[in-house]
């Protein structure tokens, strides 16, 4: 029921030498009907798991209360999710993106949460910090 549009990870070094991680995407919302996503989005959850084994629990994840657009049977709201890694060395590479979702409209326990994950890019952006 719940998609992200766009996957790509970024990564930039922060002047502490640690490394933020970064997600700008858009939630797109598959219904039939319009309706208010804050009211019934119980919890949503961000992972990323890098090929080099490292795992990171995205400490902030937000999205636009407002409906952006609504057309083609989609609700489109704007999403952010941002983390913190300790890296040595930054590189391109590939992750896992799992999003941990759970939308509830009536309170039953049938309404369960669901997990999507994505095979997403993750790029190294340049900054004045790089080691």
């Amino acid at each position: 029921m719940i998609e992200l549009s766009d996957t790509s990870i970024r990564l930039y070094r922060k002047k502490d030498g640690r490394v933020s991680v970064k997600l700008r995407s858009y939630l797109l919302v598959n219904t039939n009907v319009g309706f208010s996503l804050p009211a019934y989005l119980k919890n949503i959850s961000l992972r990323l798991k890098l090929a080099s084994g490292e795992e990171l629990k995205f400490q902030e994840v937000s999205f636009s209360s407002d409906v952006e657009c609504y057309a083609m049977e989609t609700m489109v709201h704007g999403f952010w999710g941002s983390g913190v890694l300790e890296m040595d060395k930054t590189e391109d590479t590939v992750g896992q993106l799992i999003l941990d979702y759970h939308l509830s409209f009536t309170g039953h326990a049938t309404e369960k949460p669901a997990s999507i994950s994505y095979v997403v890019p993750v790029i190294k952006r340049s900054t004045a910090y790089e080691l």
